[in-house]
């Protein structure tokens, strides 16, 4: 289990050191996602404040990033149980 911890703690300081384009393009794709939702839900941006807005995305943003933070964790796992091609 050590293993995968410092794979998680690997992958969450690889996150904190990413260039502000790498960024904005998760902000972006939150963005989108959180679109999505609400038409999805049937609601209109116009129909929500400001706050409510910013909360979606971060909470979209954060999706995102458990996204790729998992698929970097079960790359990390395939490789280790069968080894680099």
């Amino acid at each position: 289990m050590k293993a995968i911890d410092n794979v998680i703690d690997n992958l969450e300081s690889f996150i904190n050191k990413q260039t502000n384009k790498v960024k904005q393009r998760v902000r972006n794709k939150a963005v989108k996602n959180a679109e999505t939702a609400l038409i999805f839900a049937g609601r209109k941006l116009h129909d929500l404040t400001p706050e409510e807005w910013e909360h979606i995305v971060a909470e979209e943003e954060i999706a995102v990033w458990e996204k790729y933070k998992k698929g970097g964790l079960i790359s990390a796992i395939g490789i280790a149980f069968w080894g680099m091609p």
